[in-house]
């Protein structure tokens, strides 16, 4: 199931809900791209999660896709790629993902499937590096001054980098146009523009304690084509983060106009911009700065990306990417060990256990692997709904989850037990507050504190609630594709049975998963966040983007006490200190329990042997396609 990103989204950082994901949607992202979002929705939410229908727009092609420049086959470059080996001149990467995102916008996206098509064409001003996340590599910026008593970042921009050609409905081809200044400050206004749909990226730039209608922590002007200035209004701990690597910059020439070439509007901050920008023309293709261009999305059947011939950095070794749209894991599985991809998810881990034995396996024609993966799934709960404002109904839900056997009989102890927000291991994480035992009696106990009875004797319990009656009853929204999960909801169902609460269990497809999330029509959801190195929880946390039907506080999750700590962690800069507020936010948190925190999984899968080169990082997307080749070409499809 697909995740949604929380926390710096990259290439090599970025994005959030549900980071909205499982493992399959991991395996179909490598490379790099550094986008400072909170978190991104796991696959299927936790692929955090992708919204209602998928595109179809018009096309010159007779199967309904989305379609880029057509261009020849381009000459090889003569560059070396990052493994000092010559580009391929004709070799397909194929890798596979599960359902098709609801946008490609660089900007209004928030799932982990989209990210992965993007990672390869979009750019961020600077890289996290994979070898070292706490240092950043120029990209974008060639270099970048900090002046502390102002707070504000000199960023030099690359010269001569070309935008990607790129054709409006009409099909007529967009002028070659080079990135500057322009483009970055256009990128931050539609992130700034409140009526973009882009909550998730402006809360990092947002001040919780401003008052009127900018709330903005962030002044960028151009100085000149290639030099841009972002001031902050007060100190952040993650500034650097997310000034050089928040988000990906996209085009001005493409996003500030309409399908005629005219301008949506002259103001970018305006909502009649927004409107253009939220539906615009171009949010089923890709148009970067990076190593691979967009050449096609059809959905449910395949997006494909070509090799940059012009590309200002190393090039990428293969010429082009296929991604196919396997829906079934199953199949995702023996295409992977059929050898018709390269490099696949094994979400299910009875599944990639068993894998051990395939003839082509024991061959070593591929190469199973399993690495410790930056996030973690819950079960979130809808805290709109009457049913679950009652915290101690939320820790009986607690209570009756049978996590270790989750873990156990599930997923094959390739998973580790969490018990909140941040990531275990790190020194953001409380490790002093207990996992919490499955104990039946003990949710029945805390049920009847709360006043839920079965008055009825229908074996659901009840509460009068505002005067209204309501019964312990909800839906659970899971991932329609991913049978561990289905498991592990229908285990959490049976023993909530047992205690007098009704789960009707929901399977949904990722992008109506996304829409029903940001509009908070559901009621709870088994969901997922992929994690960044380093973590501002005002993203999913705080009180204030409660309200946002596109916020990553999907829960409404609302504790002004969090919300103090939040505030103050944002502009500490003493890291001590923000170990200390860090623990408390997470035991306030706890305390509350909005989700019921699962476990963080080992991301399990596997790569054809004629893949070089293939390492395994701590930050997402945890390798970098940049650096793989292969000594076994895989033709281009005719």
């Amino acid at each position: 199931m697909p995740w949604r990103a929380a926390t710096i989204r990259r290439s090599t950082m970025r994005r959030s809900l549900c980071s909205r994901v499982d493992a399959s949607a991991r395996f179909a992202a490598p490379g790099r791209r550094s986008f400072a979002s909170a978190a991104i929705a796991l696959g299927c939410l936790m692929v955090l999660a992708a919204a209602t229908g998928c595109p179809n727009p018009k096309s010159d092609g007779t199967d309904g896709g989305s379609k880029g420049t057509t261009t020849s086959q381009a000459a090889v470059p003569d560059k070396l790629t990052l493994a000092g080996v010559k580009p391929a001149a004709d070799d397909v990467l194929m890798l596979g993902y599960n359902d098709d995102p609801d946008t490609l916008n660089a900007i209004t996206s928030s799932d982990t499937v989209s990210e992965a098509f993007q990672r390869h064409v979009y750019e961020t001003l600077a890289n996290q590096s994979f070898k070292n996340p706490d240092e950043f590599e120029p990209a974008l910026a060639e270099s970048w001054e900090f002046d502390e008593e102002n707070l504000e970042f000199t960023i030099h921009l690359r010269k001569g980098v070309m935008w990607h050609p790129i054709k409006l409905p009409s099909g007529k081809l967009l002028p070659p146009t080079e990135f500057t200044s322009r483009d970055v400050v256009f990128t931050f206004d539609c992130i700034l523009n409140p009526h973009v749909e882009a909550a998730h990226i402006r809360s990092y730039f947002e001040d919780p304690d401003a008052t009127g209608d900018d709330k903005s922590m962030i002044t960028v002007r151009a100085v000149d084509k290639y030099t841009v200035k972002i001031r902050w209004k007060k100190p952040y701990f993650l500034a650097k983060d997310f000034t050089l690597a928040g988000t990906a910059i996209i085009p001005r020439h493409v996003y500030s106009v309409d399908e005629n070439g005219e301008p949506i509007s002259f103001d970018f901050r305006s909502k009649e911009f927004a409107d253009g920008f939220n539906n615009h023309w171009a949010n089923n293709m890709m148009c970067g700065t990076g190593p691979m261009m967009f050449k096609e999305w059809v959905p449910q059947q395949r997006l494909v990306l070509v090799r940059n011939p012009d590309y200002w950095g190393a090039p990428y070794y293969f010429s082009q990417i296929r991604y196919q749209c396997i829906t079934n894991p199953n199949t995702m599985t023996q295409k992977l060990l059929g050898g018709e991809l390269d490099f696949a998810g094994i979400p299910d881990k009875d599944q990639y256990l068993q894998c051990f034995e395939n003839e082509n396996v024991k061959a070593k024609k591929v190469k199973l692997v399993d690495y410790a993966y930056p996030g973690y799934r819950y079960i979130g709960y809808n805290m709109d709904r009457p049913v679950f404002q009652d915290k101690k109904f939320r820790w009986a839900l607690a209570y009756a989850t049978p996590v270790d056997r989750m873990v156990t009989e599930v997923f094959r102890r390739l998973a580790t037990r969490t018990t909140g927000p941040f990531l275990p291991g790190s020194s953001a994480y409380n490790d002093q507050l207990p996992e919490i035992p499955f104990d039946l009696d003990k949710a029945r106990e805390l049920l009847a504190e709360a006043g839920w009875k079965d008055t009825d004797n229908d074996g659901i319990a009840d509460k009068t609630v505002a005067g209204t009656k309501i019964p312990a009853r909800f839906e659970l929204m899971i991932f329609s594709d991913a049978p561990s999960f289905r498991s592990i909801a229908e285990m959490f169902k049976e023993e909530c049975r047992k205690i007098g609460v009704d789960v009707q269990v929901a399977p949904t497809k990722w992008q109506t998963m996304l829409q029903r999330l940001r509009k908070r029509e559901y009621d709870a959801a088994l969901l997922g966040w992929a994690m960044s190195w380093r973590q501002d929880p005002y993203q999913i946390w705080h009180s204030s983007q409660a309200d946002l039907p596109d916020s990553s506080n999907h829960v409404a999750y609302r504790n002004p006490e969090v919300d103090k700590l939040i505030e103050q962690l944002r502009v500490t800069m003493d890291e001590e200190k923000q170990i200390e507020l860090y623990h408390q936010i997470h035991k306030l948190i706890y305390d509350d329990q909005p989700y019921t925190f699962l476990f963080g999984e080992k991301a399990t899968g596997g790569y054809n042997t004629r893949i070089r080169n293939v390492n395994f990082y701590k930050i997402r997307p945890c390798h970098d396609s940049r650096e793989w080749f292969s000594d076994t070409p895989r033709p281009m499809p005719k």
